[in-house]
C-alpha cells in the first residue's frame, strides 16, 4: 500500500505544474511567487515563450479620479507656490553674492551658499516646465 501510494504522488507531482517567478525590489529582497508581477523573471520554461507586446494597464477602479477644474485648480496652485520659492530663492541668492564680496567671509561656505542656491532656482524651473 505505501509503494502504491509513494507512487501515486511520484506521479501527480510530475504532473502538476506551476510558473515560479523571481522578483527582486529596489533593496535587494529577493521574492519567489507563482504570480507574476512588473519586473518579474520566470524561473521554468517561461523564457521560451514570446513576450507579450507591454501595454499600458488602465488604472484600477478603485484609483482615485480628479475631474478636470480641480486639477487645473491643483496645477495653478502649485504653479504659485513654485513661483513664490523661485522669488525667495532669487532673493537668497541676492544675498549669497552679496555676502560673498564681503571682506572677512570665508570664501567656502559663500561660494557654497551661492551654488545651493543657483542649483535650487535651476529646479525649481524645471519643476516649473513640468505643469501644465
Amino acid at each position: 500500500m505505501r509503494i502504491v501510494l509513494g507512487l501515486l504522488g511520484m506521479i501527480c507531482t510530475t504532473l502538476v505544474q506551476a510558473e515560479i517567478y523571481k522578483y527582486v525590489d529596489e533593496t535587494g529582497h529577493v521574492t519567489y511567487s507563482n504570480t507574476p508581477r512588473p519586473g518579474v523573471k520566470p524561473l521554468n520554461g517561461a523564457a521560451s515563450r514570446p513576450a507579450k507586446a507591454k501595454t499600458p494597464s488602465p488604472s484600477p477602479y478603485y484609483f482615485p479620479r480628479v475631474d478636470q477644474a480641480t486639477q487645473q485648480q491643483r496645477d495653478s496652485m502649485r504653479r504659485q507656490l513654485l513661483l513664490n520659492e523661485l522669488q525667495q530663492e532669487q532673493r537668497h541668492l541676492a544675498a549669497a553674492q552679496a555676502a560673498q564680496r564681503q571682506p572677512g567671509v570665508d570664501a567656502g561656505k559663500a561660494a557654497e551658499a551661492v551654488r545651493l542656491h543657483e542649483k535650487n532656482i535651476e529646479m525649481l524651473n524645471q519643476e516649473l516646465a513640468r505643469i501644465r
